[in-house]
């Protein structure tokens, strides 16, 4: 399917839309202006959720979205974790799994370059699937520790970026491994 108006590619583009919605939140400086970060946050992953549903269970698949959804997917994450970490909301010891992630997006985006290019298409494996889960889950978890005030909560969500950082680390590894150059 070629079709660029499909559900899935307004759901991913929209996700991309909120952004600026979800930087105003933080920008607030406020317990108002956090929890429309979160609420924005948490739309967004359910429509990254939803586009990869509609897109299976309606043959909405496109070349487009298997572009797009991947970037979206690393534009809301990078900007969550730089958020998090430039509103202090993160431990100065976060910074090394957030700083991680963001470097595996970062060569992961040139792998799936280089596989598209060549073959013309990048397989998501299972792990990197469970990896935008944890990480979403993370980022989550942290701006609602923020809203509540919650120390605990907020260091169960920095536990769960370090792991999603080392599943990141492991699918990445994946993904370098099954390149052929």
């Amino acid at each position: 399917m070629n079709r660029i108006s499909t559900v899935p590619n307004i759901l991913t583009i929209s996700r991309v839309l909120l952004l600026p919605i979800f930087a105003f939140g933080f920008f607030m400086e406020s317990k108002r202006g956090t929890v429309l970060a979160l609420l924005i946050f948490v739309l967004c992953c359910v429509t990254d959720y939803l586009d990869g549903y509609y897109a299976r269970a309606y043959k909405q698949t496109t070349r487009l979205g298997r572009i797009l959804d991947p970037i979206a997917d690393k534009i809301l994450v990078s900007i969550a974790v730089l958020f998090l970490v430039g509103f202090n909301m993160l431990s100065r010891f976060a910074l090394i799994p957030s700083a991680i992630i963001l470097c595996r997006e970062v060569v992961i985006s040139g792998v799936r370059d280089i596989s598209e290019s060549t073959d013309g298409h990048f397989k998501t494996a299972l792990l990197a699937k469970w990896k935008t889960a944890m990480q979403m889950a993370s980022i989550s978890i942290v701006i609602l520790a923020s809203v509540l005030e919650s120390r605990t909560l907020a260091s169960i969500g920095e536990a769960m970026l370090w792991c999603s950082a080392v599943i990141a680390v492991c699918s990445g590894f994946i993904y370098c491994k099954r390149m052929t150059f």
